[in-house]
Parts: structure tokens; C-alpha cells; sequence
């Protein structure tokens, strides 16, 4: 199964979706997992929910037909005619003006909702209780998140998706979606993967693990045993619109490339004691190309976990995280 889900607020507009792939009801392992979000001509982004093999299908012959894309009624139109002979679901997200269409069954919904999903129903309920605090997050009382992303524009909704998104595939009661989160985002000519670094915490000392804790409190986060140097990192290439992404897992030097084959669908492959500073020659190396790779990877390192001066005394939350590499451009 599949849980993808995409907002648009104010002109901005974030996609996100798990990878993990199952068959016969079980998972199936890493180097089988695909991207569910395809950047398409015309500055679109589709995501799918159902066959992967049926939806590259779907994404090739669109390209063939319409190599500088199709205009809003002829887009929807070819994947309504998709969708009605795969089953396939799909969101169909264009990226200036920002606008989602969901489509279901053949045929396109109504609704004004800000909000799109496709995928397992129950998945989604579980996201809604997550995003409304009806439900603890999965590390509550045992661990901090911190998701730090690294340009979205102002007003992008990519954070909020994903850290929602974190807490679903990692709730075992959910065993329909998993993997990776793909965060995407628009931008004025087409759409892009998000850079982020999720970094874990230790649970502040001073709480109690049935307190929630708030932004407002003055504690230092600090980081020991299990949690020391873990983050997890999305990695964009330098490009708009380009169907391959990264991500690298600081803990274990695990490297996890997706990139779009010739079919039209993805392939995902996976390298091991990668640091830090070789992350752009792998990506290059494997992908034969410059990827001018763009990440951002931050950690919590235990003995950098010291305290913190608050220079006002409203300052609330405090954390000393260190800068693994940073590979994005100057901002000018």
C-alpha cells in the first residue's frame, strides 16, 4: 500500500509519500522500494498510488504524447484514462499557480480541501490524529525530533508534512506504508526534493514522559547513547523537475539513492560506509553525471551536548547541533 499526502497553502505547495513497496501483503526489501512522486513535461509533479509497474506505463506514455507537457484539462484528462483502466490513484500537483487535482476512480474529485491524499485510508486517519496532537509521536518520552530544512521558500507546508509523515510509517500499527519520506516542494519553474536533516534528541531529563513538552520550555536537548550523531537526511539534486533523489542515514554511513530508469518508474540502490564528505563523488559516480548534490547533514553529538547560555531569559528550547557538510549554494 501507499500513503501520499500534499497541501497547498498560499502558493506553496509540498508533496509527501513513503517508498516502501509490498507484495502479498509483506514488505519488500530496501533495494525494492521506488519513488511514488514523478516530475513530468510541463512543470507537474504526479504521485501514484497502486501499480508502479502500471503508473510508469502511465508517466512514459505521457512523455511521448506530450514532450513539452499538456495544457490543465489535457493533463487531467490523460490520467482520468489512466486511472479508470489501472486503478491507479493519482495527485496531480502543477507548480505555478500552485493547484492539486486527486483523482480517484477515473475521475478528478471536488472539494476545496487544502489538503490531498491518495493511498490506505487507514494510514491517512492515522496522519489526520497525529497532525491534531490526538495521538503521541513515536519517539514521545524516549527521544526528541528535530527536522531542519534547508530553503524551502516561506510559507511552505514540506516541514509540517513531514514531520507528521515520520510518525506514520513508523507506527507499527500502520504496516501499510514504510521506507523513506520523499518531501518535494514547488517552486516557480517546476518542483524540487527538499533538503532536510532529521536529527534525534535525548527526551529531556527534567520531563516526565506523559508530559508534552513545548517549544516554550527551557530546556537544553542534549544527546547520548542510541540517539548520539543519529539523523537521517534527504539529499536533492542541483536541478528542477529531475525524478532522482538521496538519502543518507549519518549513523550507519548508509547511502540510499532513487533515480528514474528508461521504463519510467525508479530503481533504488544503496551504499555503505559512505562519509560524510564522499557523499556528492558516490552520487556522481554512480549517477554518471554531475548530480550537484545538495544536502545538509546535521547531527547531535554527545560531546557537543553542552549548555547553553540563553542570552534573554524567554528563550525556550535549546539543542548544540553540529554540521556533518553542508553542500548547498552561498545564499546571494
Amino acid at each position: 500500500m501507499t500513503l501520499i499526502v500534499a497541501r497547498v497553502e498560499k502558493g506553496r505547495l509540498a508533496i509527501a509519500a513513503d517508498t516502501m513497496l509490498s507484495a502479498h501483503g509483506t514488505p519488500l526489501s530496501m533495494q525494492e522500494w521506488a519513488l511514488k512522486s514523478f516530475c513530468l513535461p510541463g512543470n507537474i509533479c504526479v504521485s501514484y498510488s497502486g501499480s508502479p509497474e502500471l503508473a510508469a506505463k502511465a508517466f512514459h506514455a505521457f512523455r511521448k504524447r506530450h514532450p513539452q507537457g499538456a495544457n490543465y484539462t489535457t493533463t487531467l484528462e490523460f490520467f482520468e484514462a489512466s486511472s479508470l483502466t489501472t486503478n491507479n490513484d493519482y495527485i496531480v500537483a502543477f507548480s505555478d499557480p500552485a493547484k492539486l487535482v486527486t483523482i480517484r476512480d477515473g475521475r478528478r474529485t471536488n472539494g476545496l480541501s487544502k489538503t490531498h491524499w491518495i493511498g490506505d485510508k487507514y494510514a491517512y486517519e492515522r496522519f489526520r490524529q497525529y497532525e491534531h496532537r490526538q495521538r503521541l509521536k513515536q519517539e514521545h518520552g524516549r527521544a526528541v525530533n528535530a527536522a531542519l530544512f534547508a530553503d524551502e521558500m516561506t510559507g511552505s507546508p514540506a516541514s509540517e508534512l513531514y514531520s507528521t509523515m515520520r510518525n506514520v510509517l513508523q507506527d507499527r500499527d500502520v504496516p501499510t506504508v514504510g521506507g523513506l519520506v520523499t518531501v518535494l516542494s514547488n517552486r516557480d519553474i517546476g518542483f524540487r526534493f527538499s533538503v532536510y536533516s532529521d536529527v534525534l534528541l535525548d527526551w529531556p531529563a527534567e520531563l516526565g514522559g506523559n508530559q508534552l513538552l513545548k517549544l516554550t520550555d527551557k530546556f537544553d536537548l542534549r544527546v547520548s547513547g542510541e540517539n548520539d550523531r543519529y539523523s537521517i537526511s534527504q539529499i536533492s539534486p542541483g536541478y528542477y523537475n529531475m525524478n532522482a533523489v538521496a538519502f543518507y542515514v549519518l549513523k550507519g554511513r548508509l547511502l540510499i539513492v532513487f533515480f528514474e530508469t528508461e521504463e519510467g518508474g525508479s530503481t533504488c540502490v544503496t551504499f555503505g560506509d559512505v562519509e560524510p564528505n564522499q557523499i556528492s563523488a558516490r552520487l556522481d559516480e554512480k549517477l554518471g553525471f554531475p548530480f550537484r548534490a545538495m544536502c545538509l547533514v546535521m547531527s547531535a553529538r554527545e560531546e557537543y551536548s553542552l549548555p547553553l547560555n540563553r542570552v534573554q531569559p524567554e528563550h525556550g528550547l535549546g539543542m548544540n547541533l553540529f554540521c556533518e557538510i553542508n553542500t548547498m549554494p552561498a545564499a546571494s
